[in-house]
Order: structure tokens, then sequence, then C-alpha cells
């Protein structure tokens, strides 16, 4: 079975079990930033839910989550990307807060994430204030984090992205011969950023605007009301996010990155992807776990000059 089918096939299969007897849900920390991958996981994420007749009961940022969520009844969905154990801390923080104040009878939902515990401080936070959770469950989208995890999360699951449950991506035809994906955040190890690189386009300011507010919301709550619109209206500022990366990535014939969703979204538009490791082997645990028997249209090397 080709690649893209058989990918989409897996993660439909990992979310109907991830979500097995959930009809309702409130979704939790929508990426609310120019992270376009965190986009196409936002958008995957949803179309599941559409797919298989899971209404969305709120939909919120991190910092924009309205107070009733925490006193839901209700089975509550944690975004997925991203990095579990740490690694961001005002997003760990935020997750590890919802746990403990959430019902203990209320379903917790961690979306497929990678795990990295920059610290053992950093693990024992997570293993104090996350994953003694009654009623949690956990995806993990690399074998490595499954293994970091089995024996603290009695519910976990390994699962792939939800950038496949989006299927063959349509994009323009390419421009030139190679585009260059370079993360220039903590994930780094600098050896992909130059003059011919990119990141993830820049927000609209609209889009700037409406982050910021969320965040401000966090420390004003009277603010929260104003971030309370409907589902749709925050997939459609994911839908912008994806497109404008999808049409970055869509310039080169190659795509050469170090960026894992760069990778996911170069693969399913069709192109070929040459990868590049980011600080802690992202990419290369999930090419491991997931496509060793696919022979996807993906190669990897050290350096870009090789």
């Amino acid at each position: 079975m080709p690649y893209l089918e058989t990918m989409r096939r897996r993660a439909e299969a990992s979310f109907v079990e991830l979500h097995r007897g959930v009809t309702e849900l409130h979704y939790t920390q929508f990426p609310d930033h120019r992270n376009s991958g965190d986009s196409a996981i936002a958008l995957g994420q949803s179309r599941f839910w559409k797919d298989h007749g899971i209404a969305v009961r709120t939909t919120s940022s991190a910092g924009s989550m309205p107070e009733r969520v925490r006193d839901s009844s209700i089975p509550v969905v944690i975004q997925g990307g991203g990095n579990l154990g740490g690694l961001y801390p005002v997003l760990s923080d935020a997750r590890y807060e919802l746990a403990e104040r959430l019902p203990a009878d209320t379903l917790l939902i961690q979306a497929p994430q990678s795990v990295v515990f920059p610290t053992e401080a950093d693990r024992r936070a997570f293993s104090r204030r996350f994953a003694t959770r009654p009623r949690l469950r956990v995806a993990v989208r690399d074998q490595a984090s499954f293994d970091l995890l089995h024996d603290e999360v009695e519910d976990l699951s390994l699962s792939p992205d939800a950038v496949h449950l989006l299927g063959p991506i349509c994009a323009p035809e390419p421009t030139q011969r190679r585009i260059v994906i370079a993360r220039t955040d903590e994930e780094t190890t600098g050896g992909l950023v130059g003059t011919e690189s990119a990141d993830w386009p820049r927000d609209p300011v609209d889009l700037r605007a409406h982050e910021w507010l969320g965040w401000r919301a966090a420390k004003h709550p009277a603010l929260k009301p104003l971030m309370e619109r409907d589902h749709a209206a925050w997939m459609r500022r994911a839908e912008r996010r994806f497109g404008a990366a999808v049409r970055l990535i869509a310039r080169g014939e190659v795509v050469i990155t170090d960026r894992l969703h760069a990778m996911l979204i170069g693969l399913q538009m069709g192109r070929r992807v040459i990868a590049i490791d980011n600080n802690n082997r992202k990419l290369s645990n999930y090419a491991e776990t997931w496509f060793g028997d696919l022979q996807p249209t993906l190669s990897f090397e050290h350096t870009l000059r090789q």
C-alpha cells in the first residue's frame, strides 16, 4: 500500500483508539502562533473529530482557555505536536495546571506529542503533576518517547502525527531546485540556518494581534470572553498559517529541512525530502518508528554540504 494511504490509515486507527467513548470534548492549547506545523496538526485533529461525529464544545489557546473548562465533566483534549516534558515551560505549566485542577473523573487526553526531558527536575515535575492523574490518556509519536513514558503513564499509546489525517496535500508547481526550511528556535542545531534558508512564514498583523491578546488573557481573565469564538473561527487561523507553509515548501523540487512537519508536509505534497535532524532527534526517531516498510521519498544527511 502506498506511503500516504498507509500512514493515513495508521493515524486514523490510532486516533479512534485514543478517542474511544468520546462524543464531545473541549479542545485546549490551540496553536495560536506562527508554527505552521502545529496548524497542520490542528487541521488533522479537527478533520478527525468532524468525520467521527465528535462535537467540539470550546476551542482555546493556552492563554485563553475559559475557566469553565477546568470544571468540565466532558473530555478535554490537549493539542498534539511539540514536546511533552518541559522543553517549553509555559505550555508545560498550563498542561500540568489543567491536569491538577480538572475533576478526577473527567477524561484528559494528550494528543500525540514527542517527549523530551531537558533536566531530571523536568522529569520529576511530569511524574508528579501529570502522569499520576487518574483518567489520563497520552499518545506519543515515536518509539523513543514511548519508552520514556511506558512506566509512567498507564494509558499510553503510540500514534502517528495528526498531519497524516490530511492525506495528499495539493500544492503549486515548484519554482526552484530546492527549498531549505530551517529551525531558528531552541531545537535547532544551527546546521541549516543560512542565507538561503527560511523558517515558517511570519504571521500577518491580525494573527499576531490575536496571539498577543490570548497571552494577555492569561494574566487578565476579563479578556477571555473576547477570545471565545467558535471552533470554525479558530480553524480558519490554522488554515491561513498552513496555507502559507504549503506555498513556501512548494517552491522547491526538493525540500531540505530540520523541521518534522516540513518533512511530513513535503512528503504529503509528493516532494523529495532531505532531512537533517534537530537537536533531539525528533525527525529520525519519527522516521525509524513509522517508515521502515514504506520507503517514502526521504533521505537523511548530517549536514547541508552533504
